[in-house]
C-alpha cells in the first residue's frame, strides 16, 4: 500500500472541510498517480475530491455511510484492504487522518508533498519515525517538494 499526501512542513493536511492551500500542479500530479488505481480514503476525503478522482476504484471506510455515488463503502479498514486486493491494482491510502493513522502500519510506500508556506488547520498527517522509511526520491517544485519513501526492510 502506498500512502499518498500533501502536507506542510509541519504535518498540516486539512482545514475545516478542505485543504489550506490551492496548489494546482501537486493536485495533479496527485491524480496522475492515482488514474486507473484503488484508493482507499474517508468519508469527508471522498466528499472533498470524489468528483476528481481518476482511480479506476473509489474505497470509502465509513461506518456511517451507506451509499456514495462512484464509491464502494466499506465498514472497516480490513474489509476494504480485502477488495482492493481483489482488484489487483496499486492501492493508494489517500486520506484524512484517521485513515493515514490506520494504514500506516500497512504501508510499504509514502508519497509527500509537502507544500511550501504556513497554513492554518486543524487536522494533521500522523508522526511517523524517519528512521523506518528511505527517501528513494526528491524532486523540488516552485510550490512543493515531492518526496517518495520505501518501508525500510527488518
Amino acid at each position: 500500500m502506498t500512502i499518498i499526501a500533501a502536507l506542510s512542513t509541519d504535518h498540516l493536511i486539512g482545514s475545516g472541510d478542505g485543504m489550506p492551500w490551492e496548489v494546482p500542479e501537486e493536485y495533479q500530479q496527485f491524480l496522475d498517480f492515482i488514474a486507473g488505481q484503488t484508493v482507499i480514503m474517508g468519508r469527508r476525503s471522498f466528499e472533498i475530491f470524489g468528483g476528481d478522482l481518476t482511480s479506476a476504484h473509489a474505497l470509502v471506510v465509513s461506518r456511517s455511510a451507506s451509499d456514495l455515488e462512484g464509491a464502494i463503502v466499506c465498514r472497516s479498514l480490513d474489509e476494504a484492504c480485502a477488495q482492493a486486493a481483489a482488484f489487483g491494482k496499486t492501492v493508494f491510502s489517500a486520506g484524512g487522518a484517521t485513515i493515514y493513522e490506520q494504514t500506516l502500519p500497512r504501508a510499504d510506500r509514502m508519497y509527500l508533498s509537502y507544500i511550501k508556506g504556513d497554513f492554518e488547520g486543524d487536522t494533521y498527517f500522523p508522526a511517523f519515525d524517519e528512521a523506518e522509511w528511505q527517501v528513494v526520491r526528491r524532486e523540488e517544485h516552485p510550490r512543493f517538494v515531492f518526496v517518495a519513501y520505501a518501508r525500510r526492510a527488518g
